[in-house]
């Protein structure tokens, strides 16, 4: 069975908007009860805002891609 230009589209999207909430999630499960971020340390704040960041543009790139293939593909 072959996957098509199709399924490829809608894996990226899939993909892409799956990373979009595990980021939102990674950030509400760092909130307190008064809706402020909460880290164990300065080092752990940086890695983390770090990686949301990368996590933010991987999954913004797919859905652009995973779009644009089931647009014009």
């Amino acid at each position: 069975m072959q996957i098509g230009v199709f399924e490829y589209g809608f894996l990226l999207t899939a993909f892409g908007v799956a990373l979009g909430l595990w980021r939102e999630k990674r950030k509400f499960d760092r909130t307190n009860p008064s809706g402020i971020e909460q880290f164990r340390s300065f080092g752990h704040k940086m890695v983390a805002t770090t990686f949301d960041d990368v996590l933010y543009w991987v999954a913004l790139g797919c859905l652009f891609v995973g779009l644009f293939i089931l647009a014009f593909g």
